[in-house]
């Protein structure tokens, strides 16, 4: 059921939600009853120091690793000027939007100018930049870093290093200042004044007692659904600000709320409680970023879809703005990340579905052929990607314990997705091509499938009562029970940005059925794909709504290129009597809700398959493909009736 306007299974991701104290209030619950009442500065202060003091460490930025991981300038609010960054400099990190407002920023011709003593004083800068020196200044501080001010704009390769480190420069600050409350960088920090000394008590109007929260998380669940709808949530660009900030202060909707790995709290809770943190401690790998230190494709593929609905003024911008997170998650891939796929589970991430119909990223400023976008990659479209049609990616998850129940959730999962072609990917159509190796399916097979086989390191096979429920589990990974086990530990992978790729694979084409269906969960279209005696086959997901379709679906046979195949058991205890709507898959399975799907039990084995459209030819070995639709293909027919072989380059 879809909560604050996200499904359910995301809200962990959102702010404020699960962080969140479910205790009552002591007192009545007051908010501020003017725009004239100050926001107090003792308030953001006694946050700061009851997280340094009780949080046991969990929210303390980490020692930097590396140089290449950390500010090379920074904003000296006391001297006004920028100065170059040293390790033992303690920053505040400014996530905000950009907007259009007027301003200086660094580059090559103004460096030397911003370094005088005083400069900043005599330049132009948005009233956010403005409004957020004086609250570091105000706080006792003395460095902040913003990106206008502390990358050098004009300088490509500082610039493009600075980007990848993001996700480390929000990490390692000593807490980030999230300025929600205005449009863009010409609005103020917050329409309220900024004050040191409050009188003695709080004062404010009463929530009405029928309608006012009754205790901090349901003041938090307010708190988070304005924040949603604000322009600095929906921005590309202040998704991995967020993400990687381990402490925040934020401004928005006329208030002032804190949230750090440990807890959230608004404004007029005034205080935290001066307790440790019962929360498990982050995992910091070398990157300095809080990631699991695992292939966790389950958490990565909620992260995506929050991602996705997110505005970049720039399209071509997207992988930019995604490159703090891409750097950080490549290093616990093996293979890295391909365009925002893992390499490791690429056969399954390729398989990606929309929850709505996307709107295809277009570059702004460079041409079509110079941007990275490509068709067969979530990170080249706009809109809600659903998380849920990645779970084969992450069937060697068994059982995993949740952060705040501290309780074990089984996955129920018998989706499995199976490699059948070798992809390699290139950055052109003349250069080199890389080999995509799908580590995943590898170690299943020798795992799983031969379990005679001697485990890696660290693994350690177990059996449930009675024997029946085989799982194995890691010794650096307690609350974890996998299928099979994987590679852990940090690789050498990269997030490489490639607009192609390549395989020798099967094609066929088959008649749409003539009526279009809504997907069962989503709000896509579903057509129906024909087998040569006339009955249903298959399926394909349209990026289309249904009464978009309806009438208009193509007459001639679609071109539909092989991607990998599958395997899923349709028995289950919640698909009593064949009911298979009731079965855990069915919103990522459309075919079973049309009518006259026939396969009610036992093993469905299909082939994933792609539709494409020719580009820049008409044979499929010498054209570039584009998506069109992802769907599947029951094994037998497939079998049937891709006879034909091909070289194919989806771009």
């Amino acid at each position: 059921m879809p909560e604050y306007g996200v499904s359910s299974h995301l809200t962990p991701f959102l702010p404020y939600i699960e962080k969140a104290r479910s205790t009552s209030f002591s007192s009545d619950w007051r908010m501020p009853d003017s725009l004239s009442r100050p926001i107090e500065i003792g308030t953001l202060a006694k946050w700061l120091k009851t997280c340094d003091t009780h949080h046991n460490g969990h929210c303390q930025s980490q020692h930097f690793v590396n140089a290449d991981q950390t500010p090379t300038w920074l904003v000296n609010v006391r001297r006004q000027c920028i100065e170059r960054a040293c390790p033992g400099h303690r920053y505040v990190a400014l996530s905000y939007v950009w907007g259009k407002a007027e301003s200086v920023s660094l580059t090559t011709t103004t460096v030397d100018s911003l370094l005088i003593l005083g400069s900043l004083d005599n330049v132009v800068l948005p009233r956010t930049i403005r409004d957020a020196m004086h609250l570091v200044a105000a706080l006792d501080l003395t460095h902040l870093w913003v990106d206008r001010l502390c990358i050098v704009q004009d300088d490509d390769a500082e610039k493009h290093a600075q980007i990848k480190a993001m996700g480390s420069i929000y990490a390692q600050s000593y807490f980030t200042l999230i300025a929600a409350q205005s449009f863009d960088a010409s609005g103020q920090l917050s329409p309220r004044p900024l004050r040191r000394s409050p009188p003695p008590g709080w004062t404010g109007t009463l929530a009405n007692p029928w309608r006012g929260p009754k205790s901090d998380k349901e003041v938090m669940k307010l708190m988070a659904l304005d924040l949603l709808r604000t322009i600095w949530f929906s921005r590309g660009w202040t998704f991995q600000e967020f993400l990687f900030s381990r402490r925040k202060i934020i401004f928005h909707n006329n208030t002032v709320n804190w949230e750090c790995h440990c807890t959230s709290t608004h404004e007029t809770q005034q205080v935290l409680e001066e307790e440790p943190c019962q929360r498990e401690a982050p995992q910091t790998s070398s990157l300095g970023v809080d990631i699991d230190p695992w292939p966790n494709f389950h958490r990565y593929a909620r992260l995506a879809a929050l991602f996705t609905p997110r505005h970049l003024t720039y399209a071509e911008d997207v992988l930019d703005a995604f490159a703090g997170a891409s750097t950080a998650f490549a290093r616990v891939y093996p293979g890295g990340l391909v365009t925002g796929l893992p390499a490791m589970v690429f056969d399954a991430a390729l398989i990606w579905q929309p929850y709505h119909p996307l709107e295809r990223r277009k570059p702004a400023v460079m041409s079509d052929e110079d941007a990275i976008l490509p068709s067969w990659s979530w990170v080249s479209w706009r809109g809600n990607v659903h998380s849920e049609s990645w779970q084969s990616g992450h069937d060697y998850i068994k059982r995993q314990t949740t952060q705040d129940s501290q309780e074990q959730h089984t996955v129920d999962n018998t989706w499995h997705t199976l490699s059948t072609l070798q992809w390699s990917h290139s950055a052109s159509l003349n250069t080199s091509r890389f080999p995509i190796t799908v580590e995943a399916a590898e170690w299943r097979k020798r795992f799983a499938d031969s379990p005679a086989q001697a485990l890696p390191s660290g693994w350690q096979k177990n059996a449930g009562p009675g024997c029946t429920d085989t799982y194995f589990t890691h010794s650096t990974l307690p609350g974890h029970d996998f299928s099979y086990p994987i590679p852990i530990g940090l690789s050498d992978g990269r997030a490489v940005r490639s607009r192609f790729l390549h395989a020798t694979t099967r094609q066929a084409r088959l008649r749409m059925l003539p009526k279009a269906y809504r997907a069962f969960a989503s709000g896509c279209a579903v057509a129906g794909l024909q087998g040569p005696d006339g009955r249903l086959a298959g399926c394909l997901r349209l990026n289309d709504y249904e009464q978009n379709v309806r009438g208009n679906l193509p007459a001639e046979p679609c071109l539909l290129v092989e991607l990998s195949a599958g395997v899923v058991e349709l028995g289950h205890p919640a698909a009593a009597d064949g009911d298979l709507l009731g079965h855990p898959l069915a919103d990522v399975f459309d075919e079973w809700s049309i009518p006259s799907w026939e396969q009610k039990t036992g093993t469905y084995r299909f082939y994933n398959v792609m539709w494409v459209e020719l580009k820049e030819g008409g044979v499929a070995g010498d054209s570039v493909a584009c998506r069109l639709a992802v769907g599947r293909v029951d094994k037998a027919v497939w079998e049937a009736v891709a006879t034909e072989e091909v070289q194919v380059t989806l771009g």
